[in-house]
């Protein structure tokens, strides 16, 4: 029986997707609601929520969740265009979509380590 990697690649999968249930919603809800109408209430209260997201749990917990959610969504991509057809190019295509996650993953360090 021939090794491959595809373990590893469906258990970023499992992770990015749990993870994404699990945060995603209240990361929303931060950025999205309470961070805007922080914004506008007191500058006192924005800086309060600006602490948090310096704080380094928060940081590496945006990171980790991110970087996974991007292996989630390509990991699928990649099945969703085997499943069209494109078998052939399945080595192409994991090497341009798990790298594409892996750039993604290097450009939120960069960004949140430079909040």
């Amino acid at each position: 029986m021939k090794r491959t990697g595809e373990a590893f690649w469906w258990s970023l999968f499992a992770a990015g997707g749990v993870l994404a249930a699990l945060f995603v919603p209240v990361l929303v809800v931060m950025t999205g609601w309470l961070l805007p109408s922080a914004a506008r209430a007191t500058p006192e209260r924005y800086e309060q929520i600006r602490a948090a997201f310096g704080f380094w749990p928060v940081r590496i917990l945006l990171v980790v969740v991110v970087s996974l959610g991007f292996f989630h969504c390509v990991h699928r991509i990649r099945h969703v265009l085997m499943g069209l057809g494109l078998h052939s190019a399945d080595k192409l295509l994991a090497v341009i979509c798990y790298g594409v996650a892996s750039v993604g993953t290097v450009a939120m360090l960069i960004v949140v380590f430079r909040l």
